[in-house]
């Protein structure tokens, strides 16, 4: 009993195309997942520098004009902020990997 249904089971192969349909699909559907989430990445990378730059462009200056009464005058005060820019992400050239030795214990 147990024979004959291992025996049906190992020639039966009518689902196996199915199966090579479906890891095609789920392979189409990995490899656009990875692609994806690289668009995403860089767009968050460009958003959050925009962002970063628009903090740095608040204006924390300040003017304080001058007093000028009957026969007195004072002057006024400024403080001017310069804005910076974040530097944008730079891409490095891989380097070669470290080789780390471990010597077994004798």
């Amino acid at each position: 009993m147990t024979k004959t249904l291992v025996n049906r089971l190992w020639q039966d192969d009518e689902g196996a195309l199915i199966a090579i349909e479906f890891l095609f699909v789920a392979t189409i559907l990995v490899i656009g997942i990875i692609v994806g989430l690289s668009g995403v990445r860089d767009a968050v990378v460009v958003e959050l520098t925009e962002l970063g730059n628009a903090i740095l462009a608040l204006s924390q200056g300040f003017t304080l004009s001058g007093l000028t009464g009957c026969c007195a005058s004072t002057d006024g005060s400024q403080a001017i902020d310069t804005p910076g820019l974040l530097i944008p992400p730079t891409c490095t050239t891989p380097v070669f990997p470290s080789n780390i030795d471990v010597i077994p214990c004798n």
